[in-house]
């Protein structure tokens, strides 16, 4: 079966205006890149010249570029809700135990309940508690079954000084039922922390959305490919309409997992589907642990700007797709 998967090729950051003492003194952007394939493969191998960024219709130089394949921190945050079906509650253990045995020596793992019971587990390299973890009743010291979002705003906390790669897997059917945090919140706590933020979602989402005053256009504009087998098939028209700019706005990605098309029945009775659910796992993971550390010139801006950055032309040529996830807009340091 050919599966789809919609890359967005947009992130949104935000920077607060300098002054020209802070622009001059500014010697260049750090910024998270993923090249991947159409199984979610990253690309290696890649320099600076292979990258085309523009940013409004100008050239962005690209200084250097290093792939980063250290050790990582990754908060999971899983959906507990009672309302999930057993089928979602089993693809998400299957998913949670995937990206545990997809961990490096030197990953760590932490992991927080949202809308529902469990138990939190802070950055440690004991899998063990991390499997566990949504099967235990809840300290109750983040209140009654918190949020999504009010989750993802509390365990931004838990990074600390941020380290290279620093990202956040949100398992969920949607981003709904926060009491205080909002989606526009959320996006600028993780453009502030420089953490990363993947999505296996449980549900439908949609791709058009605004968040944090960026637009997410859709999908006929964000690039459609086929491949077998594929990391998701993501074509998303209605559904949570947050899920998918707070990831990609991030420097992620959302893959759909369950429920995202009601004509069709996900059982994970059917061998299949397990497998599928544990491969969008391992491409997450994959995403997760490898990608390049870019230096590029900072625009002379007053604000935040629009920018796209590419493989240069020759490059694709000779070699299978490439979808770059990348920060869609720039702006003074």
């Amino acid at each position: 079966m050919a599966y789809r998967i919609l890359i967005a090729l947009g992130v949104v950051i935000f920077f607060s205006s300098p002054v020209p003492a802070q622009q001059s003194a500014c010697k260049g952007a750090d910024i998270p890149v993923g090249v991947i394939s159409l199984n979610g493969d990253t690309f290696r191998g890649l320099a600076a010249e292979d990258f085309v960024g523009q940013i409004q219709k100008k050239p962005v130089t690209v200084k250097g570029v290093v792939f980063d394949d250290g050790p990582r921190r990754v908060l999971i945050i899983a959906d507990a809700n009672k309302k999930l079906s057993a089928d979602s509650r089993k693809a998400e253990d299957e998913m949670i135990k995937t990206l545990l045995a997809s961990a490096r020596p030197g990953d760590t793992f932490a992991i927080m309940p949202a809308h529902g019971p469990g138990q939190d587990v802070k950055f440690t390299e004991d899998r063990t508690a991390i499997r566990e973890a949504l099967g235990q009743p809840g300290d109750g010291k983040r209140g009654k079954e918190p949020g999504v979002l009010d989750t993802v705003m509390v365990g931004i906390e838990w990074f600390g000084p941020s380290q290279p790669g620093d990202s956040i897997v949100l398992i969920a059917a949607d981003t709904e039922g926060s009491r205080k945090a909002s989606a526009r919140m959320v996006a600028k706590a993780l453009h502030d922390n420089h953490i990363r933020m993947f999505g296996l979602a449980l549900g439908p989402v949609e791709t058009k959305s605004r968040v944090a005053g960026g637009f997410v256009t859709a999908a006929s504009s964000q690039g459609l490919a086929q491949a077998e087998p594929l990391v998701g098939e993501v074509v998303y028209q209605t559904g949570d309409e947050n899920f998918f700019p707070l990831t990609t706005n991030s420097g992620g990605l959302v893959l759909s997992v369950m429920n995202a098309d009601p004509r069709r029945t996900y059982s994970m009775a059917d061998p299949r589907m397990v497998q599928t659910v544990r491969q969008k796992a391992h491409s997450v993971a994959s995403m997760i642990s490898a990608y390049y550390r870019m230096q590029v010139e900072p625009p002379q801006t007053a604000r935040p700007e629009d920018w796209s950055l590419t493989i240069n032309q020759e490059i694709q040529k000779h070699s299978q797709p490439m979808f770059v996830l990348y920060p869609h807009e720039l702006g003074p340091c």
